[in-house]
């Protein structure tokens, strides 16, 4: 039987990302407490890695060789296996750190013309 699927964003998810895009650069760290989530997550759900930078395959090549030098720095290189996508998966579940839980109604604050000018992602709050 399958795993349900997870689609994870890279940037501001994975990727550190705290000062944005730089041309296409991958510069940062892995965000602090994912790899002991994604061990524990890998059990149940298939992690699928899907990005704007997913549009090309030297993007997605990019992202591969960036996350596999990360996990063997921290010795994890073996424990999870991530899939990547160039197309947006038919998910379980997505976690992205630019996005709003849509539920059920559009007259929610956060949806408001306000509240969406206003978003900023946990990277960019003080």
């Amino acid at each position: 039987m399958s795993k349900p699927i997870i689609c994870l964003d890279f940037d501001g998810c994975l990727h550190s990302y705290e000062r944005g895009w730089q041309g296409g650069e991958i510069y940062g760290t892995l965000v602090p407490g994912f790899l002991p989530w994604a061990e524990k997550a890998c059990e149940h759900f298939r992690l699928v890695i899907y990005s704007s930078r997913s549009k090309t395959p030297e993007g997605i090549e990019a992202m591969k060789t960036w996350l596999l030098n990360q996990l063997n720095k921290a010795g994890a290189g073996w424990v999870i296996a991530f899939d990547f996508s160039d197309t947006k998966p038919p998910a379980f579940l997505t976690i992205d750190d630019r996005a709003i839980r849509f539920d059920g109604n559009w007259d929610a604050p956060e949806l408001s013309l306000d509240g969406l000018r206003n978003f900023k992602p946990w990277t960019q709050r003080t």
